[in-house]
């Protein structure tokens, strides 16, 4: 995209801007702009805050990272946040739930970049109303407005963006204590949600029995499983042209085991085959059974409000675990809305007393790991 088109990017004020679009204009800058938020993002005259500040936020964790974020720019300060309705998970997210979890740690991975640029954020949530799932996508989440900061304090966790990342391999060392975690809800200073560690083997051992048997539930039923086949992305080649999605690396996949399993045995012709099924679920039921320590996130209510607070929390966690030098990785099965989820979904309930209308909205294994 030349010059010119760049500059007709910002002007287009109204149109909508997904995610493949703003990577195809903006792409080769992003890199950079974490290495140093004061840099240029682009050439010429658009050097924005609000482009560079959205160039952060895409980076945030989201659900089976389909980075389902669009734009509409206002002005050099301000846009609005959308749900791109031809990004989301209607299998194992009917309710769009997680999806909106998302929206939520972007606008907090934004708001801590935007720190880094002079500017505070001033976010309005839903300022078009709530809506209901036929209607995701069509009225805004949030308007995001970039003021001038009066004072010169930065986020702790502005440095934990660049190296940010969800370790899904085997944990090792000693488990995870409470004043690792101290440190953890310190640096997360949870104001809308609460935050609650669990670390006693007796109390971990059968959560972990459930989440194996979540992740069973999901990979044994057609449809949900195959949701996930849409977002694998089986070669560097495909990770490359399509800029989202999983693949074998963010799975803790490296190396020569990683190059024969993507020639010989992994194709989305495979993916449905017992043999590829039993040895996701092996590996996964290795990795949950390595775990240190689990944390979670839960809310009174369970509102789309909620997920999206929930979800700037669970930045949040993400960076102060990497912060600390800590591993962590996500365990969404068991809490999902989908029908033949329910029964698992009241067992673990049940077992950490959590009562309706209260949520946990984001539970996540901690650990050590060199990956």
């Amino acid at each position: 995209m030349n010059p010119i088109d760049r500059r007709e990017f910002l002007r287009q004020a109204g149109v909508f801007v997904t995610v493949p679009i703003f990577l195809n204009t903006f792409g080769p800058y992003i890199k950079p702009l974490l290495a140093d938020p004061n840099a240029a993002i682009i050439p010429d005259d658009l050097n924005t805050p609000i482009l560079k500040s959205l160039g952060i936020g895409i980076t945030a964790p989201n659900p089976h990272n389909t980075q389902a974020w669009k734009f509409k720019i206002t002005n050099e300060y301000e846009c609005s946040l959308y749900v791109d309705e031809n990004r989301i998970l209607p299998e194992t997210d009917p309710t769009t739930r997680q999806i909106h979890i998302g929206q939520g740690t972007f606008l907090e991975i934004l708001s801590i970049g935007a720190g880094t640029l002079g500017f505070e954020s001033n976010i309005t949530y839903f300022p078009e109303g709530s809506y209901d799932v036929n209607k995701v996508g069509l009225k805004p989440v949030a308007n995001i407005q970039l003021i001038k900061s009066t004072t010169q304090t930065l986020d702790p966790l502005k440095d934990s963006i660049s190296k940010r990342q969800t370790t899904r391999t085997k944990y090792s060392g000693p488990l995870i204590t409470g004043a690792e975690f101290a440190q953890i809800h310190s640096l997360v200073n949870p104001r809308d949600t609460a935050l609650v560690f669990i670390n006693q083997t007796s109390e971990m051992e059968p959560l972990i029995k459930l989440f194996i048997q979540a992740m069973e539930i999901e990979t044994n039923i057609h449809r949900t499983y195959d949701e996930s086949k849409k977002w694998f992305r089986f070669s560097d080649e495909e990770i490359a042209r399509f800029n989202d999605g999983i693949s074998l690396s963010s799975n803790g996949m490296s190396g020569l085991f990683k190059w024969v399993a993507e020639t010989f045995f992994l194709s989305p012709e495979t993916w449905h085959s017992a043999s590829n099924k039993t040895s996701g679920l092996n590996a996964f039921r290795k990795a949950v059974e390595s775990s240190r320590g689990f944390v979670y996130i839960k809310t009174d209510t369970n509102t789309p409000l909620d997920w999206v607070k929930s979800g700037r929390a669970y930045s949040r966690l993400n960076l102060a675990a990497t912060k600390l030098g800590l591993a962590l990785h996500p365990l969404s099965q068991v809490l999902q809305e989908f029908p033949e989820m329910k029964a698992t979904r009241v067992e673990f309930n049940s077992r950490l007393g959590i009562k309706e209308p209260a949520k946990i909205q984001m539970i996540a294994r901690l650990g050590r790991s060199p990956y």
